[in-house]
């Protein structure tokens, strides 16, 4: 598949959602606003959406098939399965073979298509259910209901396990100026994955906007919950990398797209401005070998910090 090198994520798209009595979604910007959005980013070249059965509890499938009505030839889509909202509001984890077709129809139906051109476990296999599921994912290819499949992971584990057992082509996992997958990377190398980085901007911390003041969050803003007790300050560090004309944005995918295991970033904004001002991204140079150094150093930094932290507090646990 020729894909963009950014591509629409539907999270931020699809409306506000409870899980487990818990936002699980973003404030909603609007039905016409979402699709306004997948058009303006149409017209400036990008050819992925990526979504998700969990998102907005179908909602997010739904706005991404109105968006692409009469259209369907020109986008490539990506959508996932294994987590589904349950009646009661509770969040249902099942990504076992035999829901799999179920999922997929469900999707179908929303995105008002009849296949989609990357279909994603959302959530892991078990390991007893690893050959089953491929079978399921085989058969739906053969159908022509999906072109190709793979797995939303940061789990090198299960990856490596799904590679070992079936014709998996495609991962998506998170990367960024804060975080190196190293495993994942040389896994997606060795068997000539198609690669999805998410979490390219972090949840907005690496977009610069939170730099000098904090975010204002909603209620319905599932970050709420991620940035709770987060010191956005030790994020400044990277400013000073920034070249001239260029913005903190343009540094965060820069970084990315100047890595021979990129294919595709997908970006979570919220507004045509936001996919704007990624796309000036190409117009940036290449960083410096001194930057790339710079840039590792820092996110060593930070791992440390993290680490730190986190003996800190088992000793503190253990002695309370």
């Amino acid at each position: 598949m020729k894909v963009s090198v950014f591509g629409i994520g539907t999270y931020q798209l699809s409306g506000p959602v409870s899980l487990d009595g818990k936002a699980d979604g973003f404030p909603d910007v609007g039905y016409d606003a979402a699709i306004n959005l997948i058009h303006a980013c149409e017209d400036m070249g990008i050819n992925v959406i990526d979504s998700a059965e969990i998102y907005g509890a179908g909602e997010g499938e739904r706005r991404v098939g109105k968006a692409i009505q009469g259209r369907r030839d020109r986008w490539l889509l990506s959508t996932k399965f294994g987590w589904r909202r349950g009646q009661r509001g509770e969040r249902i984890t099942d990504a076992h073979s035999n829901t799999i077709r179920n999922s997929l129809e469900g999707s179908l139906r929303r995105l008002k298509t009849d296949y989609v051109d990357i279909y994603q476990y959302h959530t892991p296999p078990s390991l007893d259910d690893i050959d089953q599921g491929i079978d399921v994912l085989e058969m739906l290819k053969q159908e022509g209901k999906i072109r190709h499949y793979g797995i939303s992971t940061d789990d090198s584990f299960i990856l490596l396990n799904l590679l070992s057992r079936s014709n998996l082509e495609v991962v998506q996992f998170e990367r960024s100026l804060l975080k190196e997958p190293r495993k994942i990377l040389l896994l997606a190398q060795k068997f000539d994955l198609g690669t999805m980085i998410r979490g390219a901007l972090k949840s907005g911390i690496l977009s610069g906007k939170y730099f000098y003041e904090e975010p204002v969050l909603d209620k319905d803003d599932i970050r709420k919950d991620w940035f709770s007790n987060l010191d956005f300050s030790q994020f400044y560090a990277y400013e000073s990398l920034v070249p001239e004309t260029f913005s903190m944005v343009n540094l965060s995918l820069r970084y990315l797209l100047d890595s021979e295991t990129t294919n595709l970033i997908v970006l979570g904004g919220k507004s045509t401005a936001n996919y704007r001002e990624a796309v000036r991204t190409l117009q940036m140079p290449i960083l410096k070998t001194e930057t790339q150094n710079k840039i590792a150093n820092i996110r060593r930094r930070f791992y440390l910090k993290n680490a730190a932290k986190k003996i800190s507090s088992k000793i503190q646990f253990t002695f309370r």
